[in-house]
């Protein structure tokens, strides 16, 4: 196994942050409003709690391989078969996260910035970078992850200054119809939560091994409070019956926000925010190469993210989403996610733990 570039607590930290709160900022705040009223933030501290089971559970798994990916802790005590299986899948799933970020980032784009652009071209001009940083691996991803950080560090004041004009009674009362909605909604924190099942990979270069579950804490608990700023915010801006008629409600907000230097503020933060948008791309994207290196057995990683690139920028030539679709795709992501990030890593923990208590051991 060639040796790994390590990642420092840090790094690992907001790799994994910053892939979760990417594209699902602009969203959560009117689906948590369709679903659960205004009562809406109330299911993120469920998220969080769900979102840490799952870490225990993957820190636990990637405890009995430390020095190499869930593909070689499967293929050890499964099987080559099933490690082939396993990288198939993990393959598709992450290419459907990458299609879906660069999906909505052009939707995005196009709608705000350039109406006259075709989404292809936007996407190509989203790949180069892409493949400039996911073909050193997760190092210089969790430096890319540190950058971003550090140029988004100005958003959330800019959105604390909508404050003047909140109307904190819109969350009054709590409950307003019990806490079926509020329970019921936990499977649209879902989506806005994957990013966990990154340490399935990212585990055997973290320095420090024995601070990985603080770490995922951590980095779950710095999401959450994202969210719960940015919910909050849009729940006292916006009025209850308002709020889930605006397709982007986080970037809606904008437009009350005047400056005598800037005219429009949600032009800047658009172009800002496409760093963030990339934290979830260029990961899935790394990682897409690597399952398909692995899966193949041959050729280098950068060649296979060549082709997956390439793939990626054809499918948008010959097919052109819209935001409905985006959010059907989301939809769907809150099931599969759920199977691939926090049913997998727990099946194959039970499994691991049964066959080690049983004697079976590592397949040889």
């Amino acid at each position: 196994m060639k040796s790994l570039r390590p990642v420092t607590m840090l790094q690992f930290i907001l790799i994994i942050s910053s892939f979760q709160i990417s594209v699902a900022f602009l969203s959560i705040p009117r689906e948590l409003a369709r679903h659960a009223g205004t009562d809406g933030w109330m299911v993120i501290f469920l998220g969080w709690g769900l979102a840490t089971l799952a870490s225990i559970a993957i820190v636990k798994l990637m405890k009995y391989s430390p020095n190499s990916s869930i593909l070689d802790l499967i293929q050890r005590y499964i099987g080559v078969w099933a490690a082939k299986l396993a990288a198939l899948i993990f393959m598709s799933y992450y290419l459907l996260l990458a299609y879906d970020g660069y999906m909505i980032a052009s939707l995005v784009i196009k709608l705000w910035l350039l109406p006259s652009t075709y989404i292809y071209i936007l996407v190509l001009l989203l790949l180069i970078p892409t493949f400039q940083i996911a073909q050193h691996g997760f190092q210089a991803i969790g430096r890319y992850s540190e950058i971003v950080t550090i140029l988004s560090i100005w958003i959330p004041f800019i959105y604390v200054s909508t404050l003047s004009r909140a109307h904190w009674l819109y969350l009054l009362p709590i409950f307003k119809e019990g806490w079926f909605p509020v329970l019921s909604s936990i499977q649209f924190m879902i989506y806005p939560m994957l990013g966990i099942g990154l340490v399935l990979f990212l585990y055997p270069q973290l320095v420090n091994k024995k601070r990985a579950l603080p770490a995922m804490i951590i980095s779950n608990t710095l999401t959450c409070i994202v969210y719960l700023g940015i919910t909050l915010i849009c729940y006292v801006y916006f009025s209850p019956d308002e709020i889930g008629e605006y397709n982007d409600p986080v970037i809606s907000i904008m437009k009350s926000i005047e400056f005598q230097f800037i005219e429009r503020v949600e032009v800047v933060f658009i172009a800002f925010y496409l760093f963030v948008f990339s934290c979830i791309w260029i990961p899935s994207m790394y990682l897409v190469s690597r399952c398909s290196a692995s899966l193949v057995g041959k050729g280098q990683e950068r060649y296979h993210l060549a082709v997956w690139c390439i793939v990626i920028e054809i499918s948008f030539f010959l097919y052109r989403p819209s935001f409905i679709e985006s959010a059907q795709v989301n939809y769907a992501l809150n099931y599969i996610g759920f199977m691939m990030e926090f049913v997998l890593p727990a099946g194959v923990l039970l499994y691991v733990t049964i066959r080690k208590k049983m004697g079976g051991g590592q397949r040889t």
